[in-house]
């Protein structure tokens, strides 16, 4: 399954909504809330993958009418999360009541929580109709038939692999683009520019969304 692992890690490299979505939240909030929103993400990677398993995505994937529900309630989300961004002024963000209550004073991250930022991680996957496409044809392909391992096992092991491609690569990606925030730390202006990057990808995401 070594071969599974390199085509993860060229999947996990190559531009699209996840990866541009920890690029945008750690370019803003810096590389400890990318790595928060990437656990979110992988969290939602081992749940596709049960889904998988169960025939559930199968079933999703061949109904319309569910797949359409599945993007409006994608594109709805992100453009929620776009509206945060564009309310940004000065490098200062607006919290919800429940980022208030857990708000820490300074450092990376500072105004968001772990816990809402690994449940945007979960949603932004889950909510990812392409996702859905995506699991039923990288993963099934690699089963190989022959092995004594049944089926279900080994897309529970090319699941995990996935899992560990896409850390590693993402979490590349929060490194770097948390560097760049420190950077900008003592600048509003660049932090208010930041958010506003943010916004923008929310709103392509959205959009691209629809663009399967």
């Amino acid at each position: 399954m070594f071969n599974f692992f390199i085509a993860a890690l060229v999947v996990a490299l190559a531009p699209g909504p996840d990866n541009l979505f920890v690029l945008a939240q750690s370019a803003t909030h810096g590389a400890r809330a990318g790595f928060s929103v990437i656990c979110g993400l992988c969290t939602g990677i081992c749940v596709q993958t049960v889904l998988l398993i169960v025939g559930v995505s199968a079933l999703i994937a061949a109904s319309p009418i569910a797949f359409f529900v599945l993007q409006c309630c994608g594109a709805a989300y992100l453009l929620y999360l776009a509206y945060k961004s564009f309310q940004v002024r000065a490098g200062v963000v607006k919290l919800d009541a429940g980022d208030a209550g857990e708000m820490r004073a300074g450092g990376e991250g500072a105004g968001l929580s772990f816990r809402r930022l690994y449940l945007r991680g979960i949603i932004m996957n889950l909510t990812n109709p392409k996702a859905v496409v995506f699991a039923l044809s990288f993963i099934p392909p690699a089963v190989d038939m022959s092995r004594d391992m049944s089926p279900s096992l080994q897309m529970v092991v090319l699941g995990a692999e996935f899992v560990t491609a896409t850390f590693i690569v993402f979490g590349s990606i929060a490194l770097l683009a948390g560097a760049v925030k420190k950077f900008m730390l003592n600048s509003p202006k660049a932090n208010r520019n930041l958010n506003w990057f943010s916004g923008c990808v929310f709103v392509a995401l959205a959009i691209a969304l629809f663009a399967l």
